[in-house]
């Protein structure tokens, strides 16, 4: 399920319910498939190596994943009542 940050954004979602995911104008945003994301900066970039790209997305991708995971333990041990390990 898209956050949805406003009204523009729901006519968007609206509009786009049934548009397949590599068709949609936001391509490859909501996406974290790092193929997708590889696929999509070569499209543009067509003389750099796919697989480069998969690799460097792929480790982007976690390294964000990680830091989400961290700073949401930061923020639970910080909270009165808050938990040591994130679950």
């Amino acid at each position: 399920m898209p956050v949805i940050l406003c009204g523009d954004q729901i006519e968007f979602e609206r509009e786009h319910a049934n548009t397949p995911p590599k068709e949609r104008p936001d391509w490859p945003m909501p996406s974290f498939d790092a193929d997708d994301w590889a696929e999509a900066f070569c499209k543009f970039n067509p003389s750099v190596d796919k697989g480069l790209m998969l690799t460097w997305f792929a480790s982007a991708l976690m390294r964000g994943f990680d830091e989400g995971w961290a700073r949401a333990g930061r923020n639970a041990r910080a909270t009165p009542g808050g938990t040591d390990a994130v679950r």
